[in-house]
């Protein structure tokens, strides 16, 4: 190894995102996700829509309610998973921003699945699941890449 490499890498390593701040991103942004479609259901709901939704494939039987609090639930649960995919990808990428607005940009399309083909669930139900889930992403997703893409347009601290 010479020299030069031995520092290509230890600048690399310098520019990742510290996992905290990382984690500190993330939570903020799925914050406001939690918030803006916590709102969009609540707005769906005053409408008169009633949200319910059964299980993709499933039959009629398995159809439950949309309460209140469950698009927060749902993106705390995913906020894990997310927060894991972008410390692999900051770990991992030479590119980390790009790579995780791609990487999330397949899951979210991949994620609207399971919505449009819920059984015996209206296509009101079925618009506000897409709404909600488009609207998420579109918080998440740049707000985690900007903090993936920070640390290398600042270089090395």
């Amino acid at each position: 190894m010479t020299a030069g490499s031995a520092s290509n890498h230890s600048d690399t390593a310098a520019a990742r995102v510290p996992f905290r701040a990382l984690l500190r991103t993330s939570l903020i942004a799925s914050g406001f996700a939690a918030a803006a479609t916590e709102a969009i259901s609540a707005v769906v709901r005053a409408a008169g829509v009633q949200l319910a939704v059964g299980d993709p494939g499933g039959s009629a039987s398995s159809v439950v309610p949309v309460n209140a609090g469950a698009c927060a639930i749902s993106i705390a649960m995913v906020m894990v998973i997310g927060t894991g995919i972008a410390a692999l990808i900051n770990r991992r990428s030479s590119r980390p921003a790009r790579t995780y607005a791609i990487v999330t940009s397949v899951l979210v399309l991949v994620s609207l699945i399971a919505p449009l083909t819920a059984a015996a669930t209206s296509m009101g139900t079925k618009l506000t699941l897409v709404a909600a889930h488009l609207v998420a992403a579109a918080i998440i997703v740049p707000m985690v890449s900007r903090r993936l893409a920070g640390n290398r347009q600042d270089g090395p601290r």
